[in-house]
This record gives C-alpha cells, structure tokens and sequence, in this order.
C-alpha cells in the first residue's frame, strides 16, 4: 500500500478510469492467462469486489434481448438480494452433490426467456461443488444453442489444484460468457477488488452503469494490487494456499465420513472453503445453529441462500477456511451430537 501512495501519489488527487488502472488491466490480462482465460486489457474492468460486477450486470439489457435470470440453487446470498431487491424473475436450477441435471437446464433453456445463466463454476458458494470440464463444455454448448449468456462467477479459481480444469471461459472466448473473479477471499476481504471480463456488446453500457455507481474504484486499492501481482508474491501465496485448503478439504470430507449420521448429507469438502449438510428428516436448520452456538460451533442457516419458490429449510453451511486443523474432527463430531441432541 506504501509503494502504491508513493507510485500513484498524482493520480489520487484526480478521478481515473471509470473501468480501472490501464497498466493494472494490462496486468491482469497477463495473469488471467495462467487460468486459460485470453482476454485483452480492453475487454477487462476492474470492480470492487465481483460482486459489485454481479449486481450491476443483473439489471443491463442484455444483446439478446431477455428478460429472466437462471440461477443455481442455493446460491450465495448477494447474489439474491441482488435479484430480490430488484424484483426480478428468477429461475433456480438445483444444485446437488452431483452438480445439476443437465436436461433440466436445457429444457429451462428453451422454454424460458433467459438472459443468462449464473453459475459458480468452482467450490460453489454454499455446496462446494465444481464442474468437471465436460460438464463445462456442455453448459457452454447449451447457451450457444439457445442464445444465453453465462455469467461464471469464478472467484476461488485460483485454488482449483486440479491441473488441467478450465473455466467455462476456456470453451468460448468470444463473449457468449462473461467471466468474473474476486482478489478478496485469497487475499484480504477488506480489499474489495475483483475483476470483470465483457464481451464488446456490454462494454458501453456496463462502464456508465459502473460510473453511476462509484465513478471508478479506489486507485490506491488497484495500486497495490498491481504491485502485488508483478511482484510475483501473489502467485507464492497462491501455491501456499492450495495446499493448505485441500489439506482442509481432506480432513473435512474424511470427518464427514466419520461423524455424520447416514441420514445427514453433505456437499463439497474438496477445498474446505465451503459445503453444506443436509440435516435428516423435517428438522429446521434454524434450530440446529441455535443449539450448536450454545456449544461454540458456528454455521450457518442456508434457507435464504435460496430464491422464495426453492426453498429449503433442512440446509447448513459452513467453512472451514479460518479453522486450525486439529480443530476440524472436533467440530463435525460436534455438528453430530448437536444433530442427534436436536433429533431427541
């Protein structure tokens, strides 16, 4: 941040480039290319936060003229209220331990007017799931086939230690799919900075609608950043975190194994970063959190990372990403005795 007052020290006491710092898109642009998305400078736009990139692309008109939203369910809960705080018309695919039933997508596809298709493609927020390349590749040939945009939300790319997986991205470059990811859960939450990559048709509509809401992100932020990622730190710690999270996801999963009831389901465990478990028969989420705070294990209830028609209220989620790893087998043989103590 010292380096980046003392770089940027001019371009701070005047507004910059509503869509970024043209030398950090650059960088960027070099970057992406380790995770097999070729993009130029031009097409990319630097967001506070992917988010930021979701909520404003949720209301543009799209080229294909379409009005409704496809979303995975659960999802994470931005991105609802996003929709919700709009009033748009969603339309919720279920997302299982198995990803989600294609046919189903394509039939939503064909019958629906759907603008694009939100998907987490990697350690999906809450379930933790990530598609295999050829469930990617057959998304793709879907919204090519019936004209919808994908906006792959791609902000735990970087910990994919799988070494030949490629976003969605990957399969069609030409802008069918607007690719996004975050710098905020790799390096700090509090640096809201995330990326954007447009296809040309969007480009001009999406920098006023960018303007309009913050005329351009913080240039200290983007400075530092910039630093960061030529410095090459960025892609050391990039290595010390995979490791360390698919060490977690090891001993979460296998904890799974161990503790939980045959009843009780469960999702993800690959990265540790996020997954849910299905709680048996009609008990309430809400209910188990309650009880299992008392106890000092906290989770979440993931009824509202769901749309209001797909409901579910037997759904925890939980992370393990800021656990120490002795105490992962101790929390879900805690989640265990909270689950059979509620059943009682």
């Amino acid at each position: 941040m010292n380096q980046a007052i003392d770089l940027y020290k001019e371009e701070m006491f005047h507004y910059s480039e509503p869509l970024g710092l043209t030398s950090l898109r650059q960088q960027l642009s070099k970057q992406l290319q380790e995770l097999q998305v070729f993009a130029p400078p031009e097409r990319i736009c630097v967001v506070s936060g992917s988010q930021q990139a979701l909520d404003l692309l949720v209301s543009l008109p799209f080229p294909n003229g379409k009005m409704e939203i496809c979303v995975e369910q659960p999802t994470h809960f931005s991105f609802i209220e996003s929709i919700s705080t709009r009033g748009l018309k969603a339309i919720g695919i279920e997302m299982t331990d198995s990803g989600v039933d294609l046919e189903h997508l394509e039939k939503t596809f064909k019958e629906r007017s759907i603008k694009f298709f939100y998907t987490v493609s990697r350690f999906q927020n809450p379930t933790g799931y990530s598609y295999s390349n050829e469930e990617k590749r057959k998304i793709v040939e879907l919204a090519q086939k019936y004209d919808v945009y994908i906006l792959e939300d791609d902000y735990m790319g970087d910990l994919d230690t799988r070494r030949k997986a490629d976003p969605m991205f990957a399969y069609d470059p030409s802008g069918r799919i607007i690719y996004t990811k975050s710098f905020s859960k790799v390096l700090l939450p509090g640096l809201r900075l995330g990326l954007v990559v447009l296809p040309e048709a969007l480009l001009e509509s999406f920098t006023k609608a960018k303007f309009a809401a913050d005329v351009h992100t913080p240039v200290l932020t983007q400075g530092a950043l910039e630093i960061y990622l030529q410095s090459g730190m960025f892609m050391a710690h990039i290595q010390k975190l995979r490791r360390q999270y698919k060490k977690k996801g090891n001993l979460l999963k296998q904890s799974y194994l161990n503790y939980l009831p045959p009843e009780a389901g469960f999702t993800g465990g690959v990265s540790g970063f996020y997954s849910t478990i299905k709680l048996p028969g009609r008990m309430k989420s809400k209910h188990l959190v309650d009880h299992l705070k008392k106890k000092n294990v906290l989770v979440q209830d993931a009824t509202d990372m769901y749309l209001p028609d797909y409901r579910k209220e037997n759904r925890i989620r939980l992370s393990v990403s800021q656990a120490p790893d002795a105490k992962i087998k101790i929390g879900v043989k805690k989640i265990e005795d909270g689950i059979r103590e509620v059943l009682v």
